[in-house]
């Protein structure tokens, strides 16, 4: 883990999107085992076993819980403001089970190849471990946000444009106060105590 990188274009890193942590850290990982120099998305082959130990899942059940989180990641569409206008996409195109193998096979799909292939400028990079520490979703995304300006050591959000790129639905914490205390707050003490 501590030799993976991530990559990602910048306006993917902005991309309005909610995904758990663990979902997150599934992309990540899937993210990281890009190379810089590949053409085309591959089929990313992953062991159920690996699998559950990156989603945390320490139960017995492992098998349907890891179909559980791909069928999500399938059907999670998120929004990617492109120049021309709003791309609507999902992260995964599809997730095939190998029988008797203990395997998954997963796909990106394949309108995030140019955020995902081929960066040569106006991309985000970091190190996979420093977000597996990460617990709360929110922790991830805005370590991401702010790792994307890190050069500038400052970034400034509207708080409306932070909670878009964080998915957060205006019915939750619709007070500042609340916002602050179970978004910012925990994703700040997190971020200070388990990244660089």
């Amino acid at each position: 883990m501590e030799h993976k990188i991530v990559r990602k274009s910048n306006v993917l890193v902005e991309a309005s999107y909610k995904l758990t942590a663990q979902e997150q850290w599934i992309i990540l990982f899937l993210t990281s085992v890009i190379k810089t120099h590949d053409e085309d998305f591959k089929d990313y082959s992953i062991s159920i076993k690996d699998f559950s130990k990156l989603a945390g899942i320490r139960h017995k059940g492992e098998y349907q819980e890891v179909k559980e989180i791909t069928k999500k990641l399938i059907g999670r569409v998120f929004t990617i403001n492109e120049p021309s206008g709003p791309l609507q996409v999902s992260w995964l195109s599809s997730a095939k089970y190998l029988t008797g193998e203990g395997t998954v096979t997963l796909r990106f799909d394949p309108s995030l190849k140019p955020y995902l292939l081929q960066l040569k400028n106006r991309f985000t990079k970091y190190n996979l471990h420093m977000v597996m520490q990460l617990k709360s979703a929110f922790s991830i995304r805005i370590y991401e946000l702010l790792k994307q300006y890190e050069n500038l050591k400052e970034r400034s959000f509207l708080i409306e444009d932070l909670r878009t790129m964080l998915g957060v639905d205006p019915a939750d914490y619709p007070k500042y106060g609340n916002f602050k205390q179970k978004v910012l707050n925990v994703a700040q003490k997190e971020i200070e105590e388990k990244t660089d």
